[in-house]
């Protein structure tokens, strides 16, 4: 019982610790997303910063490859 008291404190705390890091790597993901859509915006004064190309369509982003190798249909997309 001593043993199972241990064990099942020990999942705990690495199911909080998991939790946590889920929790740290979703506001990382957050941060990473903000900075890649501001990046296009220019200040009030616009001076020396660049506009970005247009974005490709979603043609251009799903792309299917035939997979003959008796995998399933959506091991196809890349």
């Amino acid at each position: 019982m001593l043993a199972w008291k241990y064990f099942l404190m020990i999942l705990g705390i690495v199911l909080f610790g998991s939790a946590g890091a889920l929790v740290a790597y979703d506001i990382y993901l957050s941060e990473q997303l903000r900075r890649l859509l501001s990046r296009g915006k220019t200040n009030e004064s616009g001076k020396g910063l660049k506009a970005c190309p247009p974005r490709s369509s979603l043609r251009n982003v799903l792309t299917w490859k035939p997979s003959f190798l008796g995998g399933s249909a959506g091991q196809g997309f890349r």
